[in-house]
């Protein structure tokens, strides 16, 4: 019995032995047939390419989709396509890369259209607040300064008064450092948890100690606050004015700085 064990555990071993020997030749001359193919692919693209079979699949036209405050012209030269010996196929990864360099553009994107038509899909930046420098100037969340006109159709956006004169804004398009850019950050987080309260801010009164005076839509009174103020406290504002209203009282100013309290000055 153990010889014949023996025996059967052998021609098994060399039955796999076999099997794999016949897996790598199979691999191999399938690797070889693909780098034979792929290089006679490349070959006959370039030598299509030369004798004008490819023009067809030029691209010739990049239509923009997205841009409401850029110019799509503009956006086009940007990404370098027109001019260039591109393909309906060819990557587009860096011509969108140079697309999102301009200070407009969030985000961007080609989509493809058969044979030689590109749409780019954009997506814009728009102001946190308009803070008012030597002009009134549009700034994103993070500090960037949007080199347009505030005046966009659509920007509606609160507008930042500072209670100093200094230019906040640095060469190279950004805010700098200090209470301009931590009040801009913190209004993004308004927006962001209390997207109701955010789109009733008309105005925004700036300290450079950091007090904050809101200015309201619908309301005559003022909201008063600092940096340290936590924004969860804000939470409580909608619920104070409503319970003012019922009651039939005005209000000139909220304070919202002392420590589990909001005191309110009566009109």
């Amino acid at each position: 019995m153990r010889i014949h064990r023996s025996k059967a555990n052998r021609r098994v071993d060399r039955d796999r032995r076999v099997a794999r020997r016949r897996t790598l030749r199979r691999t191999a001359r399938a690797s070889i047939v693909a780098v034979i193919l792929g290089g006679v692919g490349v070959q006959g693209l370039r030598m299509a390419d030369a004798r004008g079979w490819l023009s067809p699949f030029r691209v010739r036209d990049v239509r923009v989709v997205g841009a409401g405050v850029a110019d799509p012209r503009v956006l086009v030269a940007e990404a370098g396509l027109m001019g260039r010996p591109v393909s309906w196929w060819s990557s587009l990864g860096a011509y969108t890369e140079q697309v999102e360099r301009d200070p407009l553009i969030a985000s961007a994107r080609f989509e493809r259209r058969f044979p030689n038509r590109l749409t780019l899909v954009v997506e814009e930046r728009r102001p946190i607040a308009l803070v008012e420098l030597d002009r009134l100037t549009p700034v994103d969340p993070v500090g960037r300064v949007l080199p347009v006109s505030a005046f966009q159709e659509g920007w509606d956006a609160p507008v930042f008064a500072l209670g100093w004169d200094e230019d906040p804004a640095l060469a190279g398009g950004r805010l700098k450092p200090g209470p301009v850019l931590e009040a801009v950050t913190w209004l993004a987080r308004v927006r962001s948890e209390y997207p109701a309260l955010y789109g009733e801010i008309s105005a925004i009164d700036l300290e450079r100690a950091g007090t904050l005076t809101l200015r309201l839509v619908h309301t005559e009174g003022v909201i008063v606050l600092d940096r340290t103020t936590p924004i969860e406290k804000l939470a409580l504002v909608d619920d104070v004015i409503r319970d003012l209203r019922e009651k039939g009282v005005d209000y000139l100013n909220m304070d919202l700085r002392f420590e589990d309290q909001i005191i309110v000055k009566k009109g």
